[in-house]
């Protein structure tokens, strides 16, 4: 075997493991970037929808008659849709919060007797046949991303939240339905109510977008809300009675959504 031979062979393998490197080091490169996230210091917008799994709680009504006694309810409220919209402030060192406007779709519900108070059968009590409820909340959010604390600058960021706020429940007219009672079926009138609420949960982000250009984030979340006390009216369309206490619920959700954040300002 010639000394040329060998020195080829020699170089074409140097040549082949040195391009062989490059383009290693130029793949990972090119990933470690493809994770890194741009800069999204400052104020940004979100928008998001999702689904609504409603959890109405401690549903109950006083009947009009003074000895009467309380009739409590097993609420059935349907699944509906969710929409909110926000303005908020990054500070990109884990933490930001934002001021939401969020609203529910008008979800039905059913309420059948589940107990009275003093034991007698729910037989001879009313059921709640129809009704209806939405909500309208401004609330203020709190955002903290574990890992973008601890100096991660990752395009996906898990995150936890909570927030406080103002909702504004909407129930319709309500029917209560009891076939011994001198008027089976009566209908009230809706109401609305203006509570104190608050909700927690968890979510991720992932920035779509490429380093070096405008950031759009893309966000998954789950979240409980409780909206507070949904009462309806006790205007009855027939009859003298008015309830003493018209039909009641504590108003609480579970949200499960996709988001879309959008930082408004430019580096």
């Amino acid at each position: 075997m010639s000394r040329s031979f060998v020195t080829f062979v020699v170089v074409a393998a140097v040549s082949s493991t040195s391009s062989a490197q490059a383009q290693s080091s130029s793949q990972f490169e090119t990933s470690a970037a493809t994770r890194t996230a741009s800069v999204t210091y400052g104020p940004y917008a979100r928008f998001e929808l999702g689904g609504v799994i409603s959890q109405g709680d401690d549903a109950y009504w006083l009947p009009p008659g003074a000895a009467d006694p309380q009739i409590n309810f097993d609420i059935d409220v349907d699944n509906g849709v969710f929409g909110s919209a926000a303005i908020g402030f990054d500070w990109q060192n884990g933490f930001r919060a934002e001021a939401a406007l969020l609203a529910t779709s008008n979800e039905s519900f059913t309420a059948p007797c589940s107990s009275a108070s003093e034991g007698s059968p729910c037989a001879i009590h009313a059921d709640i046949t129809g009704g209806d409820i939405d909500t309208r909340a401004l609330m203020g959010d709190v955002y903290f991303a574990p890992l973008e604390w601890q100096g991660s600058n990752d395009a996906f960021q898990p995150f936890i939240v909570a927030g406080l706020g103002v909702a504004r429940n909407e129930m319709g007219p309500w029917t209560r339905e009891n076939a011994g009672a001198p008027q089976p079926v009566r209908t009230f009138s809706g109401n609305t109510t203006t509570e104190f609420a608050w909700s927690i949960g968890l979510g991720a982000s992932w920035q779509v977008t490429r380093p070096g250009r405008t950031p759009v984030l893309v966000e998954a979340s789950w979240r409980y809300y409780d909206f507070g006390t949904a009462e309806g009216g006790s205007v009855p369309d027939v009859g003298m009675g008015i309830p003493r206490q018209p039909f009641t619920f504590e108003n609480e959700s579970q949200v499960v959504s996709i988001g879309v954040r959008i930082p408004l300002q430019r580096f």
